[in-house]
């Protein structure tokens, strides 16, 4: 295996089909090659070990060269840059990966000037990945893009840069509709972000767009959005036994989206009191929240076990 180190000079490494090396150990510019080749073959259904290898390698040089690459004439050379800076690194608690805003303030400035779709699309995800909540507005104006790549990844991208609790509404609207966008996958991902990963919507507006999609032609939009809808009849019922048992007034509807999100997340009833006492404030102290979360948790898993995902 040889390659030319960045000085130009070429360098051999001795490989024999006894002795492959880790990627691990590869140098950078062999890395950097093979993890061109996976992306300009990269179909959706394969690993990417050489790419993989390189965000396992979250140096300032591995960053350097990313950075470069992302404003390279070549289209493959700048989507092989964007997707190394978009998970280049563990995430780490707060959902943060190094070289964070560096990262951000880069793709920014890219995404601006972008006129590749493919490339487009990643910029945005990586947006998405870093948590990038600055470009909500730049990422929002791509949902009516006309390439099905790029309005596939604002889908995917929303629930990193939204606020969860309060959703900014040009991002609700954007994501409502692109769960009528004319590719399945997009819809299916918003659908997703809309009733497992963003628990801030308003109730009664999803439970509008999961009736409608619950008639979806895709299988697997379908049988979300059918189910959710169940489920927020089904949690709007004990939560109004648990909260007002004598009369319902929806008082505590605004609770459904949040008790849905994080049961699909977490489905501890640890996480769950947690939640529900944050959103309630100060009268969660007049509620047994404990015993009301253990009730849901056991509710969610009998219904997880019936649902068939097709």
């Amino acid at each position: 295996m040889s390659w030319r180190d960045s000085a130009g000079c070429q360098q051999t490494w001795p490989v024999s089909e006894f002795d492959v090396p880790a990627l691990e150990a590869l140098p950078l510019e062999v890395l950097l090659r093979l993890a061109r080749r996976e992306v300009e073959g990269d179909d959706g259904d394969v690993a990417l070990p050489a790419l993989s290898a390189l965000h396992r390698r979250p140096s300032q040089e591995v960053f350097d060269r990313a950075a470069v690459l992302v404003c390279d004439d070549d289209a493959t050379q700048r989507e092989l840059g964007v997707r190394i800076l978009r998970e280049l690194g563990d995430q780490q608690p707060d959902g943060r990966r190094p070289f964070g805003e560096q990262t951000v303030c880069l793709i920014r400035v890219r995404l601006g000037v972008e006129t590749d779709p493919a490339v487009t699309g990643w910029l945005v995800s990586a947006l998405g990945y870093h948590r990038g909540r600055q470009a909500l507005p730049e990422v929002v104006a791509l949902a009516g893009h006309p390439d099905v790549r790029v309005r596939f990844h604002v889908a995917a991208a929303l629930p990193g840069l939204v606020d969860l609790d309060e959703v900014e509404p040009e991002a609700a609207e954007a994501l409502i509709r692109l769960c009528h966008d004319d590719d399945a996958d997009t819809r299916y991902y918003a659908l997703y972000a809309v009733t497992r990963e963003i628990g801030g919507l308003n109730v009664e507006a999803v439970t509008r767009l999961t009736t409608e999609l619950a008639n979806d032609p895709d299988a697997q939009v379908h049988a979300m959005a059918a189910a959710h809808l169940e489920a927020i009849r089904e949690v709007r019922q004990l939560l109004s036994s648990a909260f007002e048992p004598r009369t319902t007034t929806g008082a505590y509807d605004y609770l459904i989206g949040p008790v849905l999100v994080a049961l699909a997340c977490a489905g501890d009833a640890e996480t769950l009191d947690g939640e529900m006492r944050r959103r309630l404030g100060a009268a969660a102290a007049r509620f047994p929240t404990t015993a009301i979360a253990e009730q849901l948790v056991t509710w969610w898993a009998d219904k997880e076990s019936r649902i068939i995902w097709d």
